[in-house]
C-alpha cells in the first residue's frame, strides 16, 4: 500500500457518511477546496495515521453543495466498504491545490461579528446559507434567530483581521416588537 508524507498534503475535509448502498460516500469539505476536488482525480484518506490514495471513479463526483460532495471511489463498491471509511480525514497533495481567484468566500464569514451601520452590533454569524445565489447570514439577535441578506450593495466594510463585517441592513428587518 503506497502512502504519502502528511507534510506534503493538506486536510480538506472528512468522510461524513455512506450514500446509498453501492459504496458512494458523502465528503464534507472546506469550500475553498471546491475547485481542487472538482479537478483532482485522487484523494488521500488517513487510515491508521497513514495517508492512503483513493482514486475517484470516472464521473464519480456530484456536488450537493459548496461544502459537500457525493463521490464514488475506485474499489469502494459496497455499503460495508463505505461505512469502514466514515469519519476518516480527507487530504490532497499541497501541490495540487487550486487557489481560487475569487474574493473571500461568504462561508468564511462564519464566526464574524455582524454590525449594522445604524443599530451597531447585531451578533455573531453562526451560518451562511446559499439559496440559489441568494446569500443569507444566520445570526442571533435579542435571543431570536434572524436571516440577514448579504449582497455587495449592503456591505459597508469587512475587517478580516478583526473578523467583523458591517452591513446596511434593510430597514425593519430587526423590528421584533410586532409579535
Amino acid at each position: 500500500m503506497e502512502t504519502i508524507p502528511k507534510n506534503n498534503c493538506i486536510k480538506v475535509g472528512y468522510v461524513q457518511k455512506p450514500h446509498g448502498i453501492n459504496g458512494e460516500l458523502v465528503i464534507r469539505f472546506q469550500e475553498e477546496y471546491y475547485e481542487t476536488l472538482e479537478e483532482y482525480p485522487a484523494l488521500f484518506l488517513e487510515i491508521d495515521n497513514l495517508l492512503v490514495p483513493f482514486f475517484i471513479a470516472e464521473e464519480g463526483l456530484r456536488f450537493k453543495s459548496s461544502e459537500s460532495v457525493i463521490t464514488r471511489l475506485d474499489w469502494v463498491d459496497t455499503d460495508a466498504k463505505a461505512k469502514a471509511l466514515c469519519g476518516l480525514s480527507v487530504f490532497v497533495n499541497k501541490e495540487d491545490v487550486i487557489e481560487s481567484d475569487d474574493e473571500m468566500s461568504p462561508h468564511a464569514l462564519v464566526g464574524f461579528q455582524l454590525y449594522d451601520e445604524t443599530l451597531g452590533l447585531i451578533g455573531e454569524i453562526s451560518e451562511v446559507h446559499d439559496y440559489a445565489g441568494n446569500m443569507l447570514l444566520l445570526v442571533e439577535y435579542q435571543d431570536k434567530e434572524a436571516f440577514v441578506p448579504l449582497n455587495e450593495d449592503l456591505i459597508v466594510s469587512i475587517d478580516e483581521d478583526k473578523r467583523e463585517i458591517e452591513l446596511r441592513i434593510p430597514e425593519g428587518l430587526f423590528d421584533l416588537d410586532e409579535e
